[in-house]
């Protein structure tokens, strides 16, 4: 794990306030404006001071994971499921990442996977959960479609130079590249054809917020009060989305524009949910995503994986 930040971020809290090691992606933006914004609204000192450090591609998060490297860790919920089944001592306490994945075309005729059949489908980032989930929509006749892994960057320079036709992006990647690229089309999210295909709501549980179990046993108030300050957070960040983006860091703008981020709030949720309070839906989608881990049985996922919030702060 490379740490980008060595100083503290959120300056404003108060002394008392433990500082905590927080492994992010700079790129992961929407999943962690009720972070940012919850640290920084805590001039009480309730919660904790973080100081950042930065993972790049998954295989980066899932190595320190299982190392158990770190307080805090914002990343893609079927890595931490992929990591606890293997004994990381990894505990999600809050799904905040709901709408992010979609195709991108130059071909305004691709609006359903199905238009995706017998194509080249470049994708990112490598190990991308979506993936997995596209799999699961096309069923048998997945093997039709050529997953291709790339870095985004190499994405986004294959379409702007026209070398590719599609691509499957997470966001703001869709939205930045929907803004270089007059002719690109958004040809569908992800999240919408789950719910067409399960008749459910479209949004999935793609990443999230998990803690350290030993961060948990000494701090259970401390991280309960910052759950908390999460929602009171989404809510206020939902009525004035132009202020939300100016929560993050302002090193990450190097990673992403502000614009980028902006715009992908027109398609993306800002909403966090405990991790326990969604139990079903979370497990429903990581048995698509994950079922290796699934394996030998579910006792890691019943058992410790999901935190409890309520029973936590008693």
């Amino acid at each position: 794990m490379r740490e980008e930040h060595s100083g503290t971020v959120a300056s404003s809290m108060g002394s008392a306030a433990p500082e905590a090691r927080f492994c992010t992606n700079p790129g992961a933006t929407t999943p962690q404006l009720p972070i940012w914004a919850a640290v920084q609204d805590d001039t009480a000192g309730a919660t904790f001071r973080l100081r950042t450090e930065t993972w790049r591609q998954p295989t980066q998060l899932q190595a320190a994971l299982l190392a158990g490297e770190g307080d805090f860790w914002l990343g893609h919920t079927e890595g931490f499921a992929r990591a606890r089944a293997l004994g990381a001592p990894v505990v999600l306490v809050a799904v905040t990442g709901w709408r992010k994945m979609s195709v991108v075309s130059f071909d305004a005729a691709v609006v359903t996977p199905a238009d995706l059949l017998d194509r080249t489908l470049p994708y990112a980032p490598k190990g991308s959960p979506a993936v997995p989930l596209l799999r699961s929509l096309l069923g048998a006749e997945a093997e039709r479609v050529a997953f291709e892994p790339l870095d985004g960057k190499q994405i986004a320079m294959l379409l702007a130079q026209h070398k590719i036709d599609s691509a499957l992006l997470p966001e703001p990647l869709v939205s930045t590249m929907l803004a270089k690229l007059p002719d690109l089309h958004l040809s569908f999210l992800l999240e919408d054809a789950y719910a067409s295909r399960n008749q459910g709501r479209a949004r999935i549980p793609w990443a999230g917020l998990a803690v350290n179990e030993r961060l948990l046993q000494v701090y259970p108030e401390r991280v309960a009060a910052l759950v908390a300050a999460m929602h009171t957070a989404a809510g206020r960040l939902n009525v004035d989305l132009d202020a939300a983006v100016k929560v993050l860091p302002p090193e990450f703008a190097d990673t992403v524009s502000p614009a980028a981020v902006r715009a992908s709030l027109d398609r993306d949720l800002i909403l966090v949910e405990d991790a326990a309070v969604v139990r079903d839906e979370l497990r429903t989608y990581l048995e698509l995503a994950a079922p290796e881990a699934f394996a030998e049985g579910g006792a890691w996922f019943d058992q410790g994986f999901l935190w409890d919030g309520m029973q936590s702060s008693d």
